[in-house]
């Protein structure tokens, strides 16, 4: 369960593989100024642990593994304290690969927020999976959460292991490429993992999803202004789909890291949008 290289790693246990999105149609295969830059990002949600955002190498307020710059990550350990305020959720959280990390995730909880609509605080010795953006206040590293989640089954530990295991492999394999071999090792992720930006058709098809949940996300996902789009909304643009498979897919999606609710319940953001 346990090893050097990060702790319990990997996200989206139901995925089954890789944990990463790979970068845009295009982004390999076509010939940009900014194709070597466009290269090492990594523009996704990439599991790594707590070790790995420790020693990740920083240039002004960007962190890079190896020549990958990473931004969204996922983690997951588990909760050693919790400090709540009206406006912000602290938790420490511990993978077992090192110190414990502070997960900070902002919220509205102030007195004039009914007590059923603020957000819950989770229990010290709880499991969680982390999703956020990894920051620095005052030297010192922490990940701003978009979403925080409670572990339901230990599978997703070892999942989250795997997972780590096959994005570091995978951005090996990438970098050690000659020139021209960047595009197959993309298509070949594009197979292998759970997670993909978009795909060369611009269909924004996720591999690993069901259609319904594929069409959702797409839907989400165009939305650009700051508060998503309301479930409403994606069901008309959806005709033919029932709210209740709507529903259902919003909350795979959610559960799984690719979207997150913002003003309300109702209301929808891709995280890669």
């Amino acid at each position: 369960m346990w090893n050097n290289q990060g702790g319990f790693q990997g996200y989206g246990g139901d995925q089954g593989g890789g944990g990463y999105m790979s970068p845009g149609a295009g982004g390999f295969g076509a010939s940009q100024p900014d194709e070597k830059r466009a290269r090492s990002r990594v523009q996704s949600i990439m599991p790594c642990t707590v070790a790995q955002i420790l020693s990740a190498t920083q240039t002004e307020d960007k962190f890079f593994s190896g020549p990958n710059e990473i931004s969204q990550v996922t983690l997951v350990g588990l909760v050693r304290s919790v400090n709540e305020t009206p406006t912000r959720l602290d938790y420490e959280v511990d993978d077992m690969t090192g110190p414990h990390l502070e997960v900070k995730q902002f919220v509205d909880n102030d007195d004039s927020v009914p007590d059923n609509e603020k957000v819950q605080a989770l229990q010290e010795n709880t499991y969680v999976r982390v999703c956020g953006h990894v920051r620095a206040f005052g030297g010192k590293r922490n990940i701003v959460a978009f979403k925080i989640v409670p572990i339901r089954e230990m599978n997703e530990l070892t999942c989250h292991i795997l997972e780590v295991i096959h994005s570091s492999v995978a951005l090996s394999k990438m970098h050690n490429q000659p020139d021209g071999g960047m595009a197959n090792v993309n298509g070949s992720m594009k197979m292998e993992t759970g997670y993909t930006n978009s795909n060369t058709n611009g269909g924004g098809m996720f591999n690993g999803l069901s259609q319904v949940q594929s069409q959702v996300h797409t839907a989400i996902r165009n939305t650009l202004t700051d508060q998503g789009i309301s479930v409403e909304i994606v069901c008309k643009q959806l005709r033919g789909v029932p709210e209740k498979a709507v529903r259902d897919a919003i909350e795979f999606l959610s559960s799984e890291g690719h979207i997150y609710s913002t003003i309300d319940d109702e209301h929808y953001k891709a995280t890669d949008s």
